[in-house]
């Protein structure tokens, strides 16, 4: 379903002060496929934070060994693909957006810079900071039973060797 679709339908309706936060959940929005869902049903099927989270956290785990490994298009790609899936943790658990934008500015931003001028070593520095800021986010959030901790070997699924 196209997001920009879905965000100018809650926009335009949020802005009709006639219209409330209950009625909101019931309009219903096409899809690709001819079904018709509501806000509401979007809203509840919508991935969790957790579930951005086991992808943001295999992309980040992938960049690293890409970029070890001198994939430098790869490791541009994974941490392209982590700010993406980081909006839809954004969009659909807003409380924790600010938080979210403050990590993407202090750590992958300076991964995405080391990655974008092929240097290891900024990339590797960069890396480890941010898995150190990446688990005192989980502290400050209340799950410091969540811990990210990079694997000790690269990913199978992936020829990781620059091409």
């Amino acid at each position: 379903m196209n997001k920009l679709f879905i965000s100018v339908v809650i926009v335009a309706l949020g802005m009709n002060a006639n219209v409330s936060a209950a009625d909101m959940r019931h309009i219903v929005v096409p899809t690709k496929h001819n079904k018709h869902l509501t806000l509401g049903t979007l809203a509840e099927i919508a991935p969790g934070l957790g579930t951005v989270m086991l992808e943001y956290s295999h992309r980040f785990y992938v960049a690293y060994y890409a970029a070890k490994a001198g994939n430098w298009d790869l490791a541009k790609y994974e941490l392209h693909e982590m700010e993406e899936i980081q909006e839809v943790g954004e969009a659909t658990r807003p409380k924790y957006a600010a938080a979210l934008k403050a990590f993407e500015k202090k750590y992958l931003d300076k991964i995405s810079d080391a990655a974008k001028a092929g240097k290891w070593e900024a990339f590797d520095k960069s890396y480890k900071q941010a898995v150190i800021g990446c688990n005192a986010c989980h502290t400050a959030t209340g799950h410091s039973f969540i811990r990210y901790r990079l694997p000790s070997t690269p990913p199978k699924l992936l020829d990781l060797s620059a091409n």
